[in-house]
């Protein structure tokens, strides 16, 4: 089963540290990215990290903690600057700005003003203590040796015969099951974007197999927008991805629903967004990064065929 584990990204559909469920600190998702290099990249809950690891078939040995580079790009903060990971600065500065605020609240309603701060430092604190302890124990899980077996999936009525997600245990009898977030045949796949998504509405498109996305390992995103073709620049970071500088490279006229998919897709596509997103290798899931998913706008990929 290890091998199956390359080249994708995994986060932790349940975790057991000393016999009591992990639950998740704020909405962080921890995840885990195994590379070919002989490293684990990872994050134990918006904290990065990088190992040394040696992964077996049926074992995984957990080495020295290593740098972990500086990210090539910065993603863009969330709309509603709350997303499940704090951007670094961002508390201050919204600090700063309730501080300027606070002369005007105090004039129209200081009271309310008053509460609405103590209450907004009560709600980050629960969270900063959640955050830490999810912290705490996903790093003391995943030290050391760890046992690779497979945990099988119900069956469904009617559909393929079921197959089974990672699980790891640790030394200490510490379960982890892993999920998908980013498939490792995700490269490989030819994927139609097929609607953009707000809350749980899905509107749909009308190109079909004309409005499609490539994206390649070195974070290249090729494909067409439902006339001309594009590219654009894709920046993974575990359960997150953002894009960047989108561009037609060729100039054609279609017909009138393609070219208003393709102004439609180019827009969002120009947009700041960061995205938390599943990739499964049957579909893609993309939706803002943001404190009240009724907010969250998104994209819905199929997969067309293997390249």
């Amino acid at each position: 089963m290890g091998g199956q584990m390359f080249g994708g990204v995994w986060g932790f559909e349940d975790l057991t540290v000393d016999g009591k469920a992990v639950e998740g600190g704020g909405g962080a998702r921890p995840w885990l990215e195994f590379r070919d290099d002989g490293t684990v990249w990872g994050s134990y809950g918006c904290m990065p990290f990088r190992v040394k690891a040696d992964l077996g078939a049926t074992e995984l040995t957990v080495g020295e903690e290593l740098p972990v580079p500086a990210p090539s790009a910065t993603p863009p903060p969330p709309r509603d600057s709350q997303g499940t990971c704090e951007i670094p600065g961002q508390r201050k500065r919204d600090q700063k700005g309730q501080e300027g605020q606070k002369g005007e609240e105090q004039q129209t309603d200081g009271s309310s003003g008053q509460d609405a701060r103590k209450s907004a430092a009560e709600d980050a604190s629960k969270k900063d203590k959640q955050l830490a302890e999810l912290r705490a124990k996903v790093r003391k899980f995943f030290r050391g040796r760890l046992t690779l077996t497979g945990k099988k999936l119900p069956p469904v009525a009617g559909g393929p015969p079921p197959g089974s997600l990672p699980r790891l245990t640790n030394e200490h009898g510490d379960v982890a099951t892993l999920s998908v977030i980013r498939a490792p045949e995700f490269f490989d796949i030819r994927y139609e974007l097929t609607g953009w998504t707000v809350y749980d509405h899905i509107e749909g498109y009308n190109s079909g197999k004309d409005l499609y996305f490539d994206f390649h390992p070195d974070g290249t995103v090729t494909g067409k927008l439902g006339c001309n073709d594009f590219t654009a620049k894709a920046y993974f970071n575990g359960a997150h991805l953002f894009f960047r500088d989108p561009e037609r490279t060729t100039h054609r006229t279609c017909a009138a629903p393609n070219m208003a998919d393709e102004e439609n897709v180019f827009e969002r596509l120009t947009r700041p967004v960061n995205y938390l997103y599943i990739a499964d290798g049957v579909s893609i899931e993309m939706s803002d990064d943001v404190n009240d998913e009724h907010l969250a706008t998104g994209l819905h990929f199929t997969d067309i065929t293997k390249r």
